[in-house]
């Protein structure tokens, strides 16, 4: 007995459970990864120069001392001295956090309106494509075939073809009168071709 044969998926991360897992966690990286330039850009603009954490260990130190208000908590001593002052820091913070929340709506509206699997858009043209296609410069390129009655084409073979057009119309026209004044002409009865009878007379005897 044979066991059925069992498609495999080409793709293994397919699932619904995994994607959500990872958007969710590329979404707390990013996030993490704003507040840490949220506390250099402060660091920079308005501390003693530009720091960052150096290792994972460092990195989770410090995003622990932004939550709970000790901006600088587990940076070494040479970076520590750098930090601005907690309104510096937690202004960049949030400034770098509305800036990719913008970043993310924006690619968000941009995938789903250009780039949604099984949307039928994804075969039409562009507009620059219709344009060059349909657009003015075609049509206009195109006239003396969408109109040739008013646009006639220019050259020796535009020439023969009007020719040819006015003559056909001169013969279709001088055709049509001539059956319509034969049709329009008073019909008079034939003359008869019978002789007349000869009428003669009998004399009577006397």
């Amino acid at each position: 007995m044979t066991t059925p044969f069992r498609r495999r998926d080409p793709q293994p991360i397919a699932r619904g459970w995994e994607m959500a897992v990872a958007a969710v966690g590329g979404a707390l990286i990013a996030v993490a990864l704003a507040a840490l330039v949220g506390l250099g850009l402060a660091s920079a603009l308005w501390g003693g120069g530009w720091v960052w954490p150096q290792g994972t260990e460092t990195i989770t130190h410090v995003l622990g001392g932004l939550l709970h208000g000790d901006p600088g908590r587990g940076l070494p001593p040479d970076q520590l001295r750098l930090v601005a002052g907690p309104i510096p820091v937690y202004a960049c913070v949030a400034a770098a956090e509305l800036a990719l929340l913008t970043a993310a709506v924006i690619t968000a509206v941009l995938v789903t309106r250009y780039r949604r699997p099984g949307d039928a858009r994804g075969g039409m043209a562009t507009h620059r494509e219709a344009e060059q296609a349909l657009g003015l410069r075609q049509l206009r390129a195109g006239r003396a075939v969408i109109r040739p009655d008013r646009y006639p084409a220019t050259g020796s073979r535009g020439r023969l073809h009007r020719l040819l057009s006015t003559g056909g119309d001169a013969i279709r026209s001088r055709t049509h009168r001539s059956a319509q004044s034969a049709s329009s002409r008073p019909t008079s009865p034939a003359p008869s071709t019978q002789a007349s009878p000869i009428r003669t007379v009998k004399e009577n005897p006397r």
